[in-house]
């Protein structure tokens, strides 16, 4: 079985698809269950491959997605570290501060 032929992800497989398409509606049943056995199987193929690239592309995109964000990430981690040492710093001049009041 494959999935809808008209689909416009199968756009490089339109000349086999409609070479099926003629082949069933040219034949009668019991000569398509075997004349266009070749045709049906190479549209398969086809539609196997087109489906494999759309894959590959995906994968390639979610690896670049998720660089992005893993980038993102690690700045929002390097100013969450940076805030916190500033903030550490402010806190321990004012106990100094404190310190001094309080001799």
């Amino acid at each position: 079985m494959h999935p809808n032929l008209d689909h416009p992800d199968f756009i490089d497989c339109s000349s086999l698809i409609q070479a099926l398409n003629d082949c069933h509606f040219n034949l009668s049943f019991m000569e398509r269950q075997f004349k266009c056995n070749n045709i049906s199987d190479d549209v398969k193929r086809c539609l196997h491959d087109a489906r494999l690239l759309r894959r590959r592309q995906n994968n390639e995109e979610g690896r670049q997605r998720a660089a992005k964000i893993g980038a993102f990430m690690n700045g929002m981690r390097e100013r969450e570290e940076r805030d916190y040492e500033i903030a550490r710093q402010m806190a321990m001049k004012e106990l100094a501060l404190r310190d001094k009041l309080w001799k």
